[in-house]
C-alpha cells in the first residue's frame, strides 16, 4: 500500500505523517520508533531510495503488461527520501535532484 496509494510521496511521509497508524499495526513501530532507527542510520538511504524504485518500476510494467495505466497523469515518483520525475523513474535514473517532502 505504501508504494502504491502514495506515489507522488515519499515513503519517510507516508509512515511518518500520512499513515502512521497504519505503520504501527502492520510493524509495531511507533512513529518515535521509526525516527529513532532513522538516527541511528539503520536505513541505508540510497539502497532505500534504490529499492523503492526498482519496485514501482517493476510494479508499472507488470500493470501495463495487463492494460493498466493506474497512475496515468502522475509527474513525480517518491523513493524512500527522494521525489523524482516520474520519467527519470520509469527510466531507472535514482541520482536525480531532490525535491523537499510536500507531506503536511
Amino acid at each position: 500500500m505504501y508504494l502504491t496509494d502514495f506515489r507522488e510521496n515519499t515513503l519517510v511521509d507516508v509512515i511518518t505523517k500520512i499513515e502512521p497508524e497504519l505503520f504501527l499495526t502492520v510493524t509495531g513501530l511507533t512513529v518515535a520508533d521509526f525516527n529513532l532507527l532513522v538516527d541511528l542510520k539503520v536505513f541505508n538511504t540510497e539502497r532505500m531510495n534504490a529499492a523503492v524504485f526498482a519496485f514501482r518500476r517493476y510494479e508499472d510494467a507488470s500493470l501495463r503488461y495487463t492494460g493498466i495505466d493506474s497512475h496515468e497523469g502522475l509527474s513525480k515518483v517518491g523513493g524512500y527520501d527522494t521525489v523524482i520525475a516520474r520519467e527519470a523513474a520509469v527510466a531507472g535514473e535514482t541520482e536525480m535532484e531532490i525535491q523537499p517532502s510536500t507531506a503536511g
